[in-house]
């Protein structure tokens, strides 16, 4: 009833945004949330379903098309503290009609990856703890199964010179040491693309790391292409600190290699002769299992975004500009933006030919709040987003400016000088970020027509003024 409600209200005010488009929105961000999806991971191919699914959606769209390879691709030199990446053949898309159907809108890489996807418990002193809730395991820890005993790590031990001499000293060798993640932050002061090496994957004498901090740690799956000598568990403040014994069972298995697969799409403008384009950028892939039970939806992350890229590319075909429209579906966010990094050494179409690139990602809230990151040479776009933020069509975003990180793909076109933005929502609805609870039913329409405003009449503007 709620969204049927927003609808009507929608078509009532008048705000320039038919209801189909919303309504197509939320079909794409409910479908692809669905268990059959499988976490949109390499489990029961539930990242080829999904991205079948979003290429039905896109051919379906008139003068949308594939955009294809002009010739072979090359392995990414090494991304700072990344995975290598390299090109991959058509991996598991080997099935009868697939060549003709799928084959000419994917391009296909491959990375080694650290999976999950057998036993996953823990009990301390005998009291279970559950996945998700009260720990999560970190996604470079390898296969441990046994009773442990916990120690907390003195507090002159947190000193960058003499941590992980302190640590592999035998002292801890069949012990669970208890870091406070704070502490351990502030005094060690890690590279913050990466916060656990070099420290944690030096540590071959200890049994295993749980770190801790008040609130649970989401799970993440940025650093699945290396492995620890002993798991490294995050724990809340739930975690006693009067605890003496756990008791764990892990499975994992590193994977040589996993294939991936970006889908890129093309919309032609209406002046022929121009090279240059916009491109929209939105992941697809998500978190999967952790273990065998515990699957992630990612409703908000990033069903929404790949929605309203779908969404945008119907409007645009009826309302084309100038210039083309590049849509970019990027898979293998979650393991650091490696599709994002491989499309950028291996560009369909002229990077600086690029006007303007704009990544959706996590735009299912309820908030206010407009989260956005800008490269170096995206901020002369800030004003326009402002201008038509404040145009008195919808109540405005919030928008805040934030550093540029590598938190979403446009890091990786921002490090080819494209001009980019980044936009997700933030309200309420954050606290189930990087959980199972980010499903479909914890989601928000209430920023689409505003969103979806803002990004249409940027395009529109900025072709105009030109």
């Amino acid at each position: 009833m709620k969204r049927i409600a927003m609808l009507l209200a929608t078509a009532l005010a008048l705000y320039g945004c038919t209801p189909d488009y919303k309504a197509l929105y939320n079909s794409v961000v409910e479908e692809l949330s669905k268990e059959r999806y499988q976490g949109r991971s390499v489990r029961g191919d539930g990242d080829m379903l999904a991205a079948r699914y979003l290429i039905d959606q896109l051919s379906a769209i008139e003068d949308v098309v594939a955009c294809e390879a002009a010739g072979p691709e090359e392995t990414v030199a090494r991304p700072y503290l990344k995975s290598v990446v390299e090109p991959s053949d058509a991996g598991r898309w080997n099935v009868p009609g697939d060549k003709e159907k799928y084959l000419p809108w994917l391009q296909h890489f491959q990375f080694p990856m650290n999976v999950m996807r057998g036993a996953m418990s823990l009990a301390v002193d005998g009291v279970d703890y559950a996945p998700t809730f009260d720990f999560t395991v970190k996604e470079f820890s390898p296969t441990c199964h046994g009773f442990f005993r916990v120690t907390w790590l003195d507090e002159e031990a947190y000193r960058p010179e003499g941590f992980i001499e302190h640590l592999n000293s035998g002292l801890y060798r069949d012990q669970f040491v208890v870091i406070d993640w704070n502490h351990y932050l502030e005094a060690l002061q890690p590279d913050p693309f990466d916060k656990y090496q070099p420290y944690l994957t030096q540590l071959d004498q200890v049994g295993g790391i749980i770190l801790r901090q008040e609130e649970q740690f989401p799970y993440f799956k940025a650093r699945s292409w290396y492995v620890t000598p002993c798991p490294v568990l995050f724990v809340n403040g739930s975690f006693p600190s009067d605890a003496r014994e756990i008791e764990l069972h892990l499975d994992a298995e590193m994977i040589p290699v996993r294939d991936a697969h970006n889908i890129v799409a093309w919309l032609p403008g209406t002046d022929a002769g121009s090279d240059r384009y916009y491109t929209f950028i939105a992941h697809y892939d998500h978190l999967g299992y952790m273990g065998n039970d515990f699957m992630f939806p990612g409703a908000n992350d990033n069903a929404s975004g790949a929605a309203m890229l779908v969404t945008l590319a119907k409007y645009f075909s009826k309302h084309r500009p100038q210039h083309g429209i590049q849509f970019i579906l990027l898979d293998a966010e979650e393991e650091n933006l490696l599709g994002a990094f491989f499309y950028c050494a291996n560009p369909r179409k002229p990077l600086d030919k690029i006007n303007y690139l704009i990544d959706l990602d996590m735009v299912a809230d309820n908030g206010r709040l407009l989260a956005t990151e800008i490269s170096q040479n995206g901020t002369y776009g800030l004003e326009l987003f402002r201008e038509i933020n404040h145009d008195g069509k919808f109540p405005p975003f919030n928008i805040a400016v934030q550093p540029l990180s590598d938190n979403s793909d446009h890091f990786a076109f921002a490090e080819k000088g494209v001009p980019a933005i980044y936009f997700t929502t933030e309200g309420s609805l954050l606290e189930h970020y990087h959980t199972p609870r980010d499903t479909y039913a914890n989601t928000s329409d209430e920023n689409f027509d505003r969103l979806f405003h803002l990004v249409t009449e940027f395009i529109r503007i900025s072709a105009a003024r030109e």
